[in-house]
């Protein structure tokens, strides 16, 4: 049996303590959540729905996907996680053809390549798992065409030119904008060539003889996407793209030149640098612990990878030639690489738009990795590639936990939601205030928990209808809320979302500690912490939403994992359900059960609800005792006084005076 190469499995373990510390941590990142949802109530078939309009082979491998691995968020991580070690074998791969007695070289390259941290996107499995696939097909399709001209015999080149040739089609099928790396697999081809021809214009026919029929590769799809295929979506209409550029060649050369300096800046320099203290100095201190051991770690495996290939520094490549060929590939292939992304007037950066930059990673790794290379002092070099290699393990252990802490905030948001409400009626306009990252306006994962918590019976249409529809709080979306009267209908993709603005039921946590608040318009609970926007939109809240007759939703654990601890938020949760049911008894109980566990919240208006209760039942002490903790906010006093006054005639005379007397007086 032959033995796996020491290097290949230095590189998996490697990847494995970048990218697995935090795995069985991870769920659903934003728009993971309505693939998942579209495919649980839709069927594994919906995907096809979901990428008709502009990359259809998507459908397919979301099919198969789905219907190997389900909905569970694990075994997608894991599949994401072995198609990105599969593509650095094949980068390692690449890289020894081209470079046969640069081992060393060609490892740091691959490494390099591995654990790029430019891309941010990685820890959303699902929805960018085609896009890891497309890398490593990618990879390899190139790593065919190379060994094709290493190899003797018709057959040989033969079979490796079309297994260049379906895996090309394959990755450019999955991503189009991938298509620039074409252009890395004709310089690599014409780095093997030029080695042994000085004329360069028999270099450039040697090459292009020399692909062996790949052309087929870029020609074929692009017949298929011009004259074949009918694209519906603007965004990866080639034809509409360059029509700006006819429209207006002046500014839009002048816009296209300058977006790639930027992208071209982010995929070299600031991919290295920028994401470390983005991500890592966001952690708490135990987890920056945790961090630093997993890096350490790979710092280790990488020395010992450096020692066990014939040495103990990284010492600069024998070769100068080979730097310098490294350097034209790398450079030329990432220029090249980006164009189709300029062209589609996108460009690159290390947050949103990372994902562009995940094809010509191959050629940003290779032109680093000459770079550092070429410093002459080999402690100096040493120094600078374990460094890099360094905030590169820290970015990703701190793009991990970011994402699990933003994944975690929203689960436990919906667990919250489900102690409160028992059911959501179909049809409603959820309005959210969420505390956490960026979600934008549309919840960007919001709208799709809601419905997997409380709605996920297949449907048997397509698009599917999403029983609820959600919006986040901002500043384009408060002007059409407090409008209201507006009912549309919009489809996405594979989904219709119901928007009717007459009626809402607005959902705050107006801070990670607070609790979750559904509101009720007709005494709307406004925390000091709220923003204006949730202030104005309060009395719109028809609490009508919130079905108490119905029985409590369970949702699968893989989802949502297990229900959290039923501290302070459990019991006031409950008592704001009880008061929605006009049983005032069992919230004043659930009160007095939190305050003999030593319960009590870190947002002081969550003793509103209590205090109602506490009114209604006469509970005279509770009533004075409930005054200290909220009269030290003056928003709340006054909040109170405005409730208590409005059901005074229920409340009994005595109580009726201490409530003016503590809540109501003017100062």
């Amino acid at each position: 049996m032959k033995k796996i190469p020491l290097p290949a499995l230095f590189l998996v373990i490697i990847t494995a303590l970048v990218y697995l510390p935090n795995i069985g941590g991870l769920t659903y990142f934003k728009d993971d959540w309505y693939y998942i949802y579209d495919g649980l109530i839709g069927g594994a078939k919906i995907f096809h729905e979901m990428f008709r309009i502009d990359r259809p082979a998507r459908g397919y491998f979301f099919e198969w996907y789905f219907l190997l691995l389900g909905a569970k968020p694990l075994a997608w991580h894991i599949g994401a996680y072995l198609w990105r070690a599969l593509s650095a074998l094949g980068a390692l791969w690449v890289f020894n053809i081209l470079w046969e007695k640069e081992k060393r070289f060609a490892f740091i390259s691959a490494l390099l390549f591995a654990i790029y941290p430019g891309y941010f996107w990685w820890m959303s499995a699902i929805e960018y798992q085609p896009m890891i696939a497309s890398l490593a097909l990618q990879v390899f399709s190139i790593a065919f065409t190379l060994k094709g001209l290493q190899v003797e015999g018709y057959r040989l080149k033969a079979a490796y030119a079309t297994g260049a040739i379906l895996t090309g089609w394959a990755y450019i099928a999955l991503v189009d904008y991938a298509i620039g790396l074409e252009v890395f697999r004709f310089l690599a081809v014409y780095v093997m060539i030029a080695r042994n021809e000085k004329n360069f214009w028999r270099q450039i026919r040697a090459a292009l003889y020399g692909l062996n029929g790949q052309l087929l590769i870029p020609i074929g799809f692009i017949a298929w996407r011009f004259f074949f295929f009918n694209n519906e979506r603007q965004a990866t209409d080639v034809g509409l793209q360059l029509g700006a550029l006819f429209a207006d060649p002046l500014n839009t050369g002048a816009r296209w030149a300058l977006q790639t300096l930027n992208s071209l800046l982010n995929m070299t320099a600031l991919a290295w640098v920028n994401q470390f203290p983005r991500f890592f100095f966001e952690l708490r201190m135990r987890d920056m612990a945790y961090g630093f051991l997993f890096a350490t770690l790979t710092l280790l495996a990488v020395y010992i990878a450096q020692k066990t290939s014939g040495g103990d520094s990284p010492r600069a490549a024998k070769s100068s030639s080979a730097l310098r060929e490294a350097a034209l590939l790398g450079g030329l292939g990432l220029i090249l690489g980006i164009l189709p992304i300029i062209m589609a007037n996108r460009y690159i950066d290390n947050g949103v738009f990372s994902h562009y930059a995940l094809p010509a990673s191959l050629a940003a790794a290779l032109l680093v990795s000459s770079l550092l290379h070429s410093i002459s002092m080999p402690r100096l070099q040493a120094a600078v590639m374990y460094a890099v290699i360094l905030f590169a393990a820290l970015a990703h252990y701190g793009i991990a936990m970011s994402a699990m802490d933003e994944e975690r905030a929203l689960e436990k948001f919906w667990q919250q939601v489900g102690w409160r409400a028992p059911m959501i009626e179909p049809k409603t306009l959820l309005v959210i205030r969420y505390p956490s990252a960026n979600l934008g306006d549309d919840g960007n994962g919001a709208m799709e928990a809601a419905n997997a918590f409380y709605y996920r019976e297949a449907q048997d249409q397509t698009p599917v209808i999403y029983p609820l529809a959600a919006l986040t709080l901002s500043d384009s979306n408060i002007q059409t809320i407090i409008s209201g009267k507006l009912y549309s209908e919009s489809t996405y993709r594979s989904h219709t979302m119901i928007y009717d603005y007459d009626n809402i039921l607005v959902i705050s946590q107006p801070t990670p500690t607070s609790c979750v608040h559904v509101i009720d318009g007709s005494r709307p609970l406004i925390s000091v912490h709220d923003s204006g926007d949730v202030i104005l939109a309060a009395p719109l809240s028809n609490i009508q939403n919130v079905r108490v007759d119905a029985e409590f939703s369970t949702p699968p654990k893989f989802m949502f994992r297990e229900e959290p601890e039923q501290g302070w938020c459990y019991y006031f949760e409950k008592a704001d359900l009880s008061l929605q049911l006009g049983d005032w008894q069992t919230a004043a109980a659930l009160g007095e059960t939190a305050i003999q566990k030593n319960l009590s919240p870190e947002d002081r208006s969550e003793w509103l609800p209590f205090l109602y209760a506490y009114a209604m039942t006469g509970n005279e002490t509770r009533v004075k005792q409930t005054a200290s903790k909220i009269n030290a906010e003056r928003a709340l006093r006054l909040q109170a006084c405005a409730a208590l006054t409005k059901i005074e005639d229920a409340l009994q005379p005595e109580i009726r005076e201490l409530a003016a007397a503590l809540y109501c007086k003017t100062k």
